[in-house]
C-alpha cells in the first residue's frame, strides 16, 4: 500500500511563505505606503491615525509685551480593519488526472489577488473625501478629509506634461522632489507618456544594482512613474512619502483542510488590514477630461 507522507504534500508553513512571496512581488501602490504591524495581536476593529496639527506662523513681538501662547493640538482620522480572502477546493481526481499543479496555481493566484486587493483599497483611501473625517481627541469634528486635486474638465483627454506640472503646483511651496515617492498612472496612459519629450524610460534610468520595483515605467519631472490599472479611468496619482498607510492585523496566510468524505482539499487565504491616507496634502489626484 502506497504511503502519502510529508514529502508529497505542502506544509502550512511552506504555503504561507509562498503566498507572501507572491504578494510582495506583485504590489505596486503598497510599495509607497507606510507599513506597520502594531495592530497584530491587539483587540478592536477600528484604528485611529493621529497627527500633530501645525502651529500658526510666528508672531511679531513688541518689547516689554508678553507673548501670547498657542495650544499644540492633535487631530485624527479613523479606518476600519477589513478582512479579505479566497477559497479553492480541489478534488483528488482533479489532482490525479488534470494537467499542471492546481495547488501551486491556487497559491500563486492568491498572492496576486492579495496584492491587487491591497493596492485597490489603498487607491480608494488615497482618493476618498470623508465628510467630518477629522476629529480632536475630545471627539469634536475638525472638518473633512480630502486629497489635493487637479481636474481637467475640458481639452486634452490624455495625460500631458503641462497637466503634470499643474498638478505638482497643487503642493504649493511644500513641494520638494525628494519627498515624492512617485506618480501612478493607468496602462492606457503609457503611450502618451512615452511620446512626451519630458519622459525618461526605465531603460535609461536603471543603473548599477538599484532595485527596480514592480510597475516602474521611468521618470518624468524627476518623479518615478509606476503603472497600475487599479486606478479608475482617467485618473492618476502623485504621492508623497508616508502619505499612505497599511496597518496589518494579520498579513496574508494560506491554510488547508482535508475533507476525507468528499476526497478533496480546501485551500484558503485571508488577510486583515486597515488602509488610510495619512496626509491629505501628500496626495494629488489627477483627473483628465472625458471628452
Amino acid at each position: 500500500m502506497a504511503l502519502t507522507d510529508s514529502t508529497k504534500l505542502y506544509s502550512p508553513e511552506v504555503w504561507e511563505d509562498m503566498a507572501q512571496a507572491e504578494f510582495t512581488g506583485k504590489v505596486v501602490v503598497a510599495n509607497a505606503a507606510l507599513s506597520d504591524d502594531t495592530l497584530v495581536g491587539n483587540p478592536g476593529n477600528t484604528v485611529d491615525f493621529p497627527k500633530w496639527d501645525a502651529l500658526g506662523e510666528l508672531d511679531d513681538l513688541t518689547e516689554g509685551v508678553a507673548m501670547t501662547t498657542e495650544a499644540l493640538t492633535q487631530s485624527a482620522t479613523k479606518a476600519t480593519i477589513r478582512e479579505a480572502g479566497k477559497a479553492v477546493e480541489i478534488t483528488d481526481n482533479a489532482m490525479l488526472t488534470g494537467l499542471g499543479d492546481p495547488q501551486g496555481e491556487a497559491i500563486r493566484q492568491f498572492g496576486v489577488l492579495a496584492a491587487r486587493k491591497v493596492d485597490a483599497d489603498l487607491i480608494a483611501a488615497a482618493t476618498a473625501t470623508v465628510s467630518n473625517g477629522v476629529t480632536r481627541p475630545d471627539g469634536s469634528i475638525v472638518g473633512d478629509s480630502a486629497p489635493l486635486a487637479n481636474t481637467l474638465t475640458t481639452g486634452n483627454t490624455v495625460l500631458t506634461w503641462d497637466h503634470i506640472v499643474d498638478s505638482i503646483a497643487q503642493f504649493g511651496d511644500d513641494f520638494d522632489l525628494a519627498d515624492v515617492w512617485g506618480m501612478f498612472v493607468r496602462s492606457d496612459a503609457i503611450s502618451a507618456l512615452h511620446k512626451d519629450d519630458q519622459f525618461i524610460s526605465a531603460s535609461q534610468v536603471q543603473s548599477g544594482n538599484n532595485i527596480v520595483l514592480r510597475g516602474f515605467l521611468g521618470q518624468i519631472g524627476g518623479m518615478p512613474v509606476y503603472v497600475t490599472d487599479r486606478l479608475a479611468a482617467r485618473t492618476s496619482l502623485i504621492v508623497k512619502r508616508n502619505s499612505l498607510g497599511v496597518l496589518w492585523k494579520r498579513r496574508p496566510i494560506v491554510e488547508q483542510d482535508r475533507d476525507i468524505l468528499k476526497r478533496s482539499n480546501v485551500v484558503t487565504t485571508n488577510l486583515h488590514y486597515a488602509v488610510k491616507r495619512l496626509n491629505d496634502k501628500g496626495v494629488v489626484v489627477i483627473t483628465t477630461s472625458a471628452s
